[in-house]
């Protein structure tokens, strides 16, 4: 009886999340998975690959891109919001509470803080549209350990690991840890490590 209503929920959520976004195949949500389209974003800019396990909050706002390849896993209470370009590619694992955003939220200018923070709370001024943003690339294999936030503008290489708690603020290379508050290398060419799943 639970398999079946575990089957059953999971049907549920497929259909309703089908309305959101673009899905590639067979996708495992939760009962927390949230997606939002605001500001003109529509079903096609979050495009979700097969086999990927979405635990997490997506938010698309002015027609930005969230783009998951296949076997991607996000796990809970982690946001990714764009309003530029954010891709995720095949077999990356982010864990719980990681914050991903291509954007700044608001604009950097003094006086355009001041008319967003004297205008309504749904005012267009409050819109990620007026923010700075670059795009984010997420590589294949990449692990991302929890409380980790990857800033706008940013490529981690594939096959590397960001460590629980780092802010991702420049570019990654393959095979490599970064770790800290901003972000540095603490380990290069990882795949030289010894095999020990075999």
């Amino acid at each position: 009886m639970k398999k079946f209503l575990r089957i059953a929920y999971q049907y549920y959520l497929t259909n309703k999340f089908n309305k959101k976004a673009l899905l590639k195949g067979k996708i495992d949500f939760c009962r927390k998975t949230r997606i939002s389209l605001i500001d003109g974003s529509k079903r096609e800019d979050i495009i979700l690959g097969d086999k990927s396990r979405v635990h997490c909050i997506l938010v698309s706002q002015h027609s930005g891109k969230i783009i998951f390849h296949e076997n991607v896993q996000i796990g809970y209470s982690s946001f990714i919001g764009s309003v530029n370009h954010i891709e995720i590619q095949e077999g990356t694992v982010i864990s719980n509470n990681v914050t991903i955003v291509d954007n700044n939220n608001h604009s950097v200018n003094p006086e355009d803080r001041i008319k967003m923070q004297n205008s309504p709370w749904n005012s267009n001024f409050r819109k990620w549209r007026y923010s700075v943003s670059s795009p984010i690339k997420i590589e294949k294999n990449v692990w991302i350990g929890q409380y980790a936030r990857i800033n706008k503008g940013v490529t981690i290489g594939f096959n590397s690991i960001v460590a629980a708690n780092t802010v991702v603020t420049k570019d990654v290379p393959p095979n490599s840890i970064i770790a800290g508050n901003p972000g540095r290398i603490v380990k290069s060419e990882i795949q030289k490590e010894p095999q020990l799943i075999c």
